[in-house]
């Protein structure tokens, strides 16, 4: 299917003395914030690297809202407008954790409560703490280990939690859990007097005035009137549409909303009230599963607010929050541009250091087996081959050739090599299984 482009018409105009770019009808100096986020956006959706909607603030001042769309037509599921509502994915975590801070001041909820204390029975709740799972250290696995939890409701859920096992002890490390997060949403929906849903409407989204904001199955929906499904490319390099929500998915924490709506609800925040949850000088959080991509950042150090909701999950994610961030504070940034990379030769002495399975811990346990073929390198998982890795340098290798997405081999301090694996703009570590 052959996709057009949004082009975008630029007017130039002399306003005492500067050049200034118009779009939306709105003017913008060529000097200015604004326009360098406009044009790296646009740089970046041309090469079919972006489409959705981006806020950018400057204390309280809206520097950028804008949608960028691969394609013109409005009746495409892709396009996109800043009315769209985005599924916000991992960003209803964010929103978990600032209700536990009103929870803690009502006193309903103290972070050293132990989980038996609201979920009798549970598998070492005699352990575990509410501060556990807000901070991903409760040793609960990433996912749950059945897929089909969709037509689930929040006691089943809470039931199937109780059937993981935990893959370290409470408190030892720290590693990424939705399924924590679910028993979170669950106490406080309880804790609050009624679902997760409807406690952060009650405490967040009417006060707020987000009129745009709420869960994906809440009861009444008469709101939810311009939502944005998720879009993916799958083999071939099409772009396709999920118009449906995925069998992995569960209804508690599933929440969508706008770029005005979301910049609400940061401008609500503060560093004395919520200092428990910021980290470096900002409150931030990020979302996304196949098809859909979120991001919320309130800076309280530089001042300023980033949100972009995606409904296309082929985006550079981690160095599209990098750049904005260095935008925003004026730093020098590199512009997208297209990428045309050239393999080199190895000897195959190199290539066999390489050779092993690794274990992508944060990825849910995602095994990839590497192996030598034709005097390369193959990709396997679950048995089925996945693709071919052709090496830039030593230790640097890439799968596409238009693509910056890389698999770089580490050497760490006993001699052993990992590998950090670039997917859909995020970055994992790989650690070869002995």
């Amino acid at each position: 299917m052959r996709f057009l482009y949004f082009i975008i018409t630029i007017c130039f105009c002399i306003s005492c003395g500067q050049v200034q770019t118009k779009k939306d009808g709105v003017f913008i100096r060529n000097d200015s914030i604004a326009y360098k986020a406009d044009l790296y956006l646009n740089k970046l959706t041309n090469l079919k690297k972006f489409n959705g909607v981006v806020l950018l603030k400057k204390g309280n001042e809206i520097l950028l809202e804008r949608t960028y769309n691969l394609t013109s037509d409005s009746l495409s599921s892709l396009y996109v407008t800043r009315s769209s509502q985005f599924d916000l994915r991992s960003v209803a975590k964010l929103f978990a954790k600032i209700s536990l801070v009103k929870l803690v001041e009502e006193g309903k909820i103290n972070l050293n409560d132990k989980l038996q204390k609201y979920i009798p029975d549970f598998p070492k709740g005699d352990i575990i703490t509410i501060n556990h799972l807000a901070t991903n250290t409760s040793g609960l696995p990433r996912e749950f280990s059945v897929e089909n939890t969709l037509s689930l409701n929040p006691n089943e859920i809470v039931q199937l939690a109780t059937k993981e096992e935990l893959e370290f002890e409470p408190g030892a490390e720290e590693r990424y859990s939705n399924v924590g997060f679910q028993l979170l949403y669950y106490i406080i929906g309880k804790q609050g007097g009624k679902s997760y849903s409807s406690f952060l409407k009650s405490k967040f989204f009417s006060p707020l005035g987000m009129v745009k904001t709420g869960g994906n199955f809440d009861r009444d929906l008469t709101h939810l009137t311009n939502y944005a499904y998720g879009h993916y490319l799958n083999e071939n390099k099409e772009i396709m549409c999920d118009s449906i929500f995925l069998q992995d998915e569960v209804k508690m924490g599933n929440l969508h909303s706008t770029v005005s709506d979301l910049s609400l609800f940061l401008q609500s925040l503060d560093t004395l009230t919520y200092r428990t949850i910021v980290h470096k000088g900002k409150i931030s959080h990020a979302g996304g599963t196949r098809g859909k991509r979120a991001y919320v950042e309130r800076d309280f150090v530089d001042d300023f607010t980033i949100i972009f909701l995606a409904n296309y999950d082929a985006i550079p994610f981690q160095k599209l929050v990098a750049d904005l961030q260095k935008i925003l504070k004026e730093e020098t940034v590199k512009f997208p541009e297209k990428i045309e990379r050239t393999s080199i030769k190895l000897d195959v002495s190199i290539l066999e250091k390489y050779v092993g399975e690794y274990d992508f811990v944060d990825a849910g346990h995602l095994k990839l087996k590497i192996t030598i073929e034709n005097d390369g390198l193959s990709v396997y998982q679950n048995g089925q081959k996945a693709g071919v890795l052709y090496p830039e340098t030593e230790h640097v290798f890439f799968a596409e050739f238009d693509s910056d997405e890389s698999f770089e081999f580490v050497k760490n301090d006993m001699g052993e090599y990992f590998v950090l694996m670039d997917f859909k703009g995020a970055r994992w570590k790989g650690i070869k299984v002995p």
